[in-house]
């Protein structure tokens, strides 16, 4: 997993649009809505997305990084698909959805938004505590975050107010063209979006 980590952190080119998430952009939702903002539950293109959390704003440029161009180029490139591939989206109740249905089945990454670190940190537990074999992430894997780890592939992490889950147990393993295991498909996707908030 060592390699994962530096590879996933070596990332670069994220959006500046995708700042690191954090309080002030809960604070902004409730302050005043944003304008530009898809105000349907579904988004077509949650990259362009200009809101901030909230129910009818759609969700923070953070959150919709999930979906956005350097995430769709690094599931190309760790799968080594010929193209980038197109996800779905949906946005409801403070949760970002973002499914690409892949040739091996579908992966999915959500953010949930919420006003407080201590919120984030309980759903990013509970987005694995379902799951057999359910566990802190430990150690230098964890990144300095609160990290969930299921052996069926999913991770979840939990930065500032953002609870970060990646799904990848509809998948059929092994996984891409080096024979990876689900979780560690799950985990790697994990840590490129959290070193995009990063940046």
């Amino acid at each position: 997993m060592g390699v994962l980590i530096g590879a996933a952190l070596m990332l670069s080119g994220c959006a500046a649009a995708g700042s690191a998430p954090g309080a002030s952009q809960v604070a902004q939702a409730t302050a005043a809505p944003a304008s530009g903002g898809p105000s349907a539950s579904t988004a077509s293109d949650p990259a362009a997305s200009g809101g901030t959390s909230g129910a009818t704003t759609g969700p923070s440029p953070a959150a919709a990084m999930v979906c956005g161009d350097e995430i769709r180029a690094r599931i190309a490139q760790i799968l080594a698909l010929g193209a980038a591939p197109v996800p779905s989206s949906t946005w409801t109740g403070g949760l970002y959805t973002c499914t690409y249905r892949l040739p091996q089945g579908d992966l999915v990454l959500s953010v949930q938004e919420s006003a407080e670190p201590a919120t984030a940190r309980t759903d990013a537990q509970a987005a694995v505590a379902a799951l057999p074999g359910a566990a802190p992430i430990e150690g230098l894997a964890n990144l300095g975050l609160p990290g969930y780890q299921a052996p069926a592939g999913r991770v979840s992490f939990a930065k500032d107010t953002f609870a970060l889950t990646v799904d990848a147990t509809a998948l059929r393993e092994p996984v891409g063209p080096h024979g990876i295991s689900r979780g560690s498909l799950a985990y790697q996707v994990a840590t490129d979006v959290l070193a995009c908030w990063s940046e």
